[in-house]
């Protein structure tokens, strides 16, 4: 296929169904108009149903990991009568903390697997920390110096995990056990840098700096807690393990390697180069921009884990990285040609959003699925984000704007499949 060829098609995907729009008309969805009007309740109408992501790894948390976590934000709430505070506040910002705190106890899962309800549990351990620390500090029964002792021996614990760090798995399935070990030893990473020195402080008032730096580490000590019981818990399940640390290292290696080279903060004045139209506040300069920009931070993140020893955590960021490149190569093609102006109506923006729907449905049946779930946020989100934009406005919505985020998810699956089956063909080989 010529280079024209193959760019005259990328645009006319990326017009989005573009005779679909026009029909026997001959009118063009598109305007080289900025500005356009849309209409509100046609808008409005845009959100719908989204394919649930099944969960990315093959072993959950148990239900007794979640008990653990409820149990735990009970027990810091317990015997916290701030009433007693006569600041009053201290005391409100003390009660906020708590009141969050005790939500998380209050709300049904809304349809959350297991990993994500633990998760979700981490951050409101943390506030129930901030109130049980706050009223100890009010009390006398906790210092500064108790809570810089308490961060140093949690700190050298995730750190003594991770040094000690096992990633066993079953020896016919490498794309399980990495998927099991990224979320772990994320979440052991994670824990890790919650409980380093604080690098800020929000508070000067006594009780409240107390209650933020406990806050910090105990949000930590969470995420090292549950990383630490899920691994015993995933190892506890193998029959004849075999360890993978070398061959995550061998499949990691090559594909940092690949996209280092974007690790670079963009020089987004470039990103419009051999381009011979103005496309000055048009979706199609947004969406090249979001692009790079998705392609930089995963780079970034993946060079980084790289660099730290943390082989399995480069992996995925190095995928992002891979299919925001070839997005990008592809959107850019296709916007020489003409594609991505602003919408004429919202006719094209539902487009966009249905063509972005169904990308993520492939994409969670490309095998192998584990990795597939683990890059479908990526779409997921911005059209999660698109709609929520819509529901909760308080003003008219930027129609271009929503139109960008849609595109954005419709492109990254596009470019995601290959990327998830040459990297599934690297753990097999």
């Amino acid at each position: 296929m010529s280079r024209q060829t193959r760019r005259t098609m990328l645009a006319a995907v990326g017009t989005t169904v573009l005779s679909a729009l026009s029909g026997c008309s001959g009118l063009d969805p598109f305007s080289d108009k900025t500005d356009v009007e849309y209409d509100e309740s046609a808008i409005a109408a845009l959100p719908g149903d989204l394919p649930a992501v099944p969960p990315a790894m093959p072993v959950q948390p148990t239900d007794a990991h979640l008990t653990n976590a409820r149990d735990r934000i009970r027990s810091l709430l317990d015997d916290t009568d701030i009433s007693q505070i006569p600041n009053a506040v201290v005391r409100e910002e003390l009660a906020r903390e708590r009141e969050s705190a005790r939500s998380a106890l209050s709300s049904d899962d809304n349809g959350e697997n297991q990993v994500e309800a633990l998760e979700g549990l981490t951050h409101p351990r943390s506030e129930a920390m901030f109130a049980n620390a706050g009223f100890a500090a009010f009390v006398d029964s906790l210092t500064t110096e108790d809570v810089n002792n308490r961060r140093e021996r949690h700190h050298q614990g995730a750190e003594s995990f991770l040094a000690d760090y096992s990633y066993v798995g079953p020896p016919d399935d490498p794309v399980g056990a990495f998927a099991e070990h990224a979320r772990i030893t994320d979440w052991g990473y994670t824990g890790a840098r919650l409980t380093e020195p604080e690098q800020f402080d929000e508070y000067e008032n006594t009780v409240l700096h107390v209650a933020e730096l406990a806050q910090s580490v105990e949000w930590g000590r969470a995420y090292a807690t549950d990383a630490r019981r899920l691994h015993e818990h995933y190892t506890s399940t193998l029959d004849n393990p075999r360890d993978y640390e070398e061959h995550f290292a061998s499949v990691a290696a090559p594909l940092v390697e690949d996209i280092a080279s974007y690790a670079t903060q963009p020089d987004l004045d470039s990103l419009t180069s051999g381009i011979e139209r103005d496309i000055s506040n048009t979706p199609a300069a947004k969406l090249l921009e979001e692009l790079v920009r998705s392609r930089w931070i995963g780079a970034q993140d993946a060079v980084e884990h790289l660099n730290d020893g943390h082989d399995v955590g480069a992996i995925v960021p190095a995928m992002r990285a891979m299919i925001a490149d070839r997005a990008f190569s592809e959107v850019k093609d296709a916007v020489s040609d003409g594609a991505y102006g602003v919408p004429e109506s919202v006719d094209a923006i539902a487009a966009e959003r249905a063509v972005a729907v169904d990308g993520l449905r492939v994409l969670l049946n490309t095998s192998p699925e584990l990795l597939a779930r683990r890059l479908a946020i990526y779409v997921r989100n911005p059209i999660r984000n698109a709609d929520r934009t819509i529901d909760e406005r308080n003003v008219p919505v930027d129609g271009a704007d929503l139109y960008v985020e849609y595109t954005v998810a419709s492109r990254f699956a596009a470019a995601a499949p290959a990327v998830v089956q040459r990297v599934g063909d690297m753990f097999i080989a």
